[in-house]
Parts: C-alpha cells; sequence; structure tokens
C-alpha cells in the first residue's frame, strides 16, 4: 500500500491562486483574436478572462479534493495517524470550504459570462469583468485560513510511512543503539527501505523476507520505542498506539553489555513500560552483543524475562549467533497469521475472478 495522501498536492495560498488565475486570464486574452467590430471583441475578451480565472481557481480547487482521501475511509492505523497529526474536524471543514468556494465561483462565472455577452456598452462590459475579478477574490480570501491549513495538513500527512497493511508485521523495540536495524536487516537479508515517520527525528526502517512462498514484514520504528512512555508528549503517545494496529508481534532488544550507552537498569524499566502498553502480542525477548556483554548482566537480565515468563534469545547480530533461532521464533508467532492473510487474499481474488467471469 502507498501512502494514501502521496497524491495530494501542494496548496496554493489565497494571494498565490489569485494571482495565478489573474495572469492566466491576461495571456489568455492577449493571445486571442477576437472578431467582429470592438464591442463583439471586448465581449469575448472579457468572457474569455472570466472563463479563464473561473477555470484555473476551479481546477485548483478540485485538484485538492480529488487527490485527497477521505479520512473515514482509511485503514485504521492511518486514521489514526491522522487524528494524531490533524485535527480531522478542522480537517473536513477546510475541504468542505474549498467545495463551497468550487460551487460559488463557478456560479459567478455564469452568471457575469452571460451578463457580459449580452452587454452593449464597452465600459459595463469592462465593469463587469473588474466585479466579477473582485467577487472571486473576495470567495478566495474567505478561505485563506482553509488552504494555509490544509497546506500544513499535507506537509505532515505526506510523510506517513509507507507499509503494506495486509502482511502481518513484527514490530522491533528496545532503547537506541541496541542492533535493532542490524537485526532488521539480518532477518530480512536486505537493505531495509526508510520511509518518512512524522513523529520522530529517524524514518521508519521495512523490511521483508520470504520463507517457503509466504511475506513477512518487519519494521524499526527510531524514535518511538526506544525510550519511556511517560517522557512522551501526547502526540509521540498517541502514535505509539496507532503502531497497535500495525504490529502482530514485538520483538524486544537488549544490549547487556551497554555499549548501547544505556545501563541494564534503564533497558528493564522501558522494556516493562512497553510491555504493559503491548501487552496484548506475543513478545520475543531478545539479547543482543551477547558475544562482548559480560555474563552476569546477560544472566540478570534472562533472569528478569523469565519471572515474566519470557524464555530469552541470546544473540550476536555482529556473529550471526541465534539469528537462525530469532528468525525461526518469529516464522512460528507470524506464519500462522500469514497464512490466514494468504487465504483471505485468495478467496478475495477467486471471488473476483468469478465475477468477472460470470461464474
Amino acid at each position: 500500500m502507498k501512502n494514501p495522501f502521496e497524491k495530494m498536492p501542494t496548496v496554493l495560498t489565497a494571494d498565490e491562486l489569485i494571482d495565478k488565475a489573474f495572469r492566466r486570464a491576461e495571456r489568455a486574452a492577449s493571445a486571442s483574436t477576437p472578431r467582429g467590430g470592438p464591442r463583439a471583441k471586448a465581449r469575448q475578451r472579457e468572457e474569455l478572462r472570466v472563463r479563464t480565472v473561473s477555470s484555473v481557481v476551479r481546477d485548483n480547487l478540485k485538484k485538492i479534493l480529488d487527490r485527497t482521501p477521505g479520512v473515514s475511509e482509511l485503514p485504521e492505523f492511518y486514521r489514526e495517524l491522522v487524528d494524531t497529526l490533524v485535527d480531522r474536524d478542522q480537517f473536513h471543514r477546510s475541504l468542505a470550504h474549498v467545495n463551497w468556494a468550487i460551487k460559488t465561483i463557478r456560479n459567478l462565472e455564469q452568471r457575469y459570462a452571460e451578463k457580459i455577452r449580452y452587454s452593449r456598452n464597452p465600459e459595463e462590459i469592462a465593469k463587469l469583468r473588474k466585479s466579477f475579478y473582485g467577487r472571486v477574490a473576495d470567495v478566495i480570501k474567505s478561505i485563506a485560513d482553509d488552504l494555509e491549513y490544509l497546506n500544513q495538513a499535507r506537509n505532515v500527512l505526506k510523510d506517513l510511512p509507507v507499509v503494506d497493511l495486509e502482511l502481518p508485521t513484527v514490530v522491533i523495540a528496545g532503547h537506541p543503539n541496541v542492533g535493532k536495524s542490524t537485526l532488521l536487516r539480518a532477518l530480512t537479508n536486505a537493505k531495509p527501505e526508510v520511509a518518512s515517520y512524522p513523529f520522530t527525528t529517524k524514518g521508519i526502517n521495512v523490511g521483508q523476507f520470504e520463507e517457503h512462498h509466504l511475506k513477512y514484514q518487519v519494521i524499526d520504528t527510531p524514535g518511538l520505542l526506544d525510550r519511556p512512555l511517560s517522557e512522551r508528549n501526547e502526540v509521540e503517545r498517541q502514535a505509539i498506539l496507532a503502531l497497535k494496529h500495525l504490529g502482530d508481534v514485538i520483538v524486544y532488544v537488549f544490549d547487556p553489555s551497554e555499549y548501547c550507552g544505556y545501563p541494564i537498569e534503564e533497558q528493564i524499566h522501558l522494556f516493562e513500560e512497553i510491555h504493559r502498553e503491548f501487552g496484548e502480542f506475543p513478545f520475543i525477548a531478545v539479547l543482543n552483543k551477547v558475544d562482548i556483554a559480560d555474563e552476569e548482566k546477560v544472566k540478570a537480565v534472562e533472569e528478569f524475562l523469565r519471572s515474566k515468563g519470557l524464555e530469552p534469545l541470546r544473540v550476536s547480530a555482529a556473529t550471526g549467533e541465534g539469528l537462525e533461532e530469532l528468525k525461526r521464533r518469529v516464522i512460528e508467532l507470524v506464519k500462522p497469521m500469514v497464512e490466514e492473510q494468504a487465504r483471505k487474499v485468495m478467496e478475495r481474488e477467486l471471488k473476483r475472478y468469478r465475477e468477472e467471469s460470470g461464474l
């Protein structure tokens, strides 16, 4: 799936839109070759200006509506993210105001074009066109705040992460520098794709791998699941909640060597918070860098994890130790979900084939 807001266009300010429409109208009038006497030529040029201004404004505004998906129709993961980033009510109001402006300008175009067409006075024709310009400018300026808001929203929403929502997903969590990205690369055997994530200074890392013709997705979310939830602002907390609609399994990574820069006590505290927040998910607890870690610290973390009902797994992303077992555990947990998803896709495709074939 692509970012649903990927095609949402840059939204011009009210002044930019007015300037663009008026300049385009002047170019069109200058390039035109009307026929007839002075009065007929004046009517044709002024009507062309009116039609062009209306067309340019309406086309630009309609593009916003056409390329902006309905929030209520988005998958739950993206709905949560949109609600986190923008005021959904304001977003809908602004789009409604844009739609009103399109209809209003269309009505003005029809009314003034008709008046110009039947006017016999060149001065009155010019006056009508100027009046139309003024009315259009007033309409656009009345939605100036909406246009600004929509462009600000667009600048944020275009950076939503791009993930395959149909694939069961493994989310990797843990403090910075514990080896999450290295494990992701080791699991997926590929350089992860990096997509923007608007809540963090880094990007979300997305990787996939196949096993027996079934596809798995693994993501690492730098800046989200790498410090205590108690230190989060409201936006970050909501972003973390949105991950609940994406993840199926949590791989939590410890660094008992403490070379990551965080003592074991802090790592355990963060784990407890994440475990409480995502308690409904299966957890795989991984102790990375065991090749350079102190054995006593490794055993201390293992003892803590067993007290939580988890069987820890020792790995070393650097040497490859334990990685096959990690992949086996991931597949063991996720495979039933992948098979179920594959079954649904096959049923959907079969149903579509039958409908198209009239069977």
